[in-house]
């Protein structure tokens, strides 16, 4: 994706979500804040964050790049 496609998707009310393993974090964009900044962290393991990346995209305005 690249980032007018981003921007589009934001303007249309999507959240971009992205999963960060080095940090153990998930990034996301969403309206007005067009750039990376972390939504979630705090993770002990990798499992963990996949499981909470998940449940956010099981919400209807939530994609993952």
């Amino acid at each position: 994706m690249t980032q007018n496609d981003h921007l589009k998707l934001l303007k249309a009310g999507f959240t971009i979500i992205r999963r960060d393993y080095q940090r153990l974090v998930i990034k996301c964009k969403m309206g007005e804040r067009t750039q990376w900044h972390d939504l979630e962290k705090g993770f002990a393991f990798k499992a963990a964050l996949d499981r909470k990346a998940k449940e956010l995209l099981e919400l209807p305005n939530c994609v993952e790049n």
